[in-house]
């Protein structure tokens, strides 16, 4: 007979930045929330034991009320929600514009992804640059602050122009990270800046162009690994083990004794961790694609 593997560790439920470092958070058996940092440099190593499952939902306060019917995830899916907890996620009702009532500031920015790859987007002004750093963002500015009615309405003409985008498939970006960086790369979020100040109402607060490189917190100023493999599901009992050389929104790169890892954290939401070390195990595999088809995958609590 075949015994069902116990769940052991605490349960991850997401990637978050504070202060300039990724986190990873977990959730223990009493529901206590905890952070774990992902210092670049050092080695770093869970076990994982499942089934993997819908995280549930973060509110406002920073709590997570589980999922009613613990729904299962795929080994596959890069995201930690099922439908329904999605649906009923505040963050993400505020993206479909489903929370227009939201009395917090909010502010809109200009983020550089690549050459010819600006965004523009709206983050609750207490966020600050964390937003930014959970897209992986190289480099932003600040465009203007105000209530989340004017700002959420100057998001979408700015994107009308045609010169910044609201959405950048995952893909795209990740494939310009490791390319060659110009010394005048800020310039395309200066023009971007001067164009589209003049869309800001009287209701929101004009912000000065003042251009921030956050590409040393991801450690994307050293050059790429010569091969990367591409980790694109993780099974019951997987280990991964290894250095975190780059940690840029919610990708990381792992250098394994066997060779460069490159993951997409969110692998890890719905299964319970445990630390450990050795060879890494039970994970799929395939070489990294650098093209730019579109990325359907879900993007996470976004405000």
């Amino acid at each position: 007979m075949t015994v069902p593997h116990q769940r052991t560790g605490p349960l991850a439920t997401g990637i978050h930045w504070h202060d300039g470092r990724a986190h990873l958070a977990l959730t223990g058996p009493g529901d206590e929330q905890s952070r774990q940092p992902l210092p670049l440099g050092a080695p770093t190593g869970w076990r994982l034991t499942g089934p993997r499952t819908c995280v549930g939902i973060r509110r406002k306060t920073g709590r997570r009320t589980p999922c009613p019917t613990l729904a299962p995830l795929p080994a596959t899916a890069p995201r930690s929600q099922c439908e329904a907890c999605a649906l009923a996620d505040p963050g993400r009702k505020l993206a479909r514009d489903q929370a227009m009532d939201d009395p917090r500031p909010f502010s809109l920015y200009l983020a550089w992804f690549g050459p010819g790859l600006v965004k523009v987007g709206l983050t609750a002004t207490e966020r600050r640059a964390a937003r930014l750093a959970d897209q992986g963002a190289p480099m932003f500015t600040w465009l203007g602050h105000g209530p989340l009615i004017p700002v959420r309405g100057t998001e979408r003409r700015c994107s009308a122009t045609g010169t910044v985008r609201e959405r950048i498939p995952h893909r795209a970006k990740t494939t310009a990270w490791w390319r060659p960086r110009e010394l005048d790369s800020p310039a395309e979020l200066v023009a971007a800046h001067t164009r589209l100040t003049t869309l800001l109402p009287d209701t929101m607060t004009p912000a000065p162009c003042d251009v921030q490189d956050l590409s040393r917190f991801y450690g994307l100023t050293d050059a790429p690994p010569p091969t990367r493999d591409q980790v694109t599901g993780l099974t019951e009992n997987a280990l991964l083990y290894g250095e975190l050389t780059c940690v840029a929104g919610h990708d990381a790169l792992i250098t394994t004794d066997t060779g460069p890892l490159f993951v997409d954290l969110r692998l890890l939401t719905g299964w319970h961790l445990t630390p450990a070390r050795g060879a890494p195990s039970g994970l799929t595999l395939k070489p990294l694609d650098t093209g730019r088809a579109p990325d359907g995958s879900v993007q996470e609590g976004l405000f």
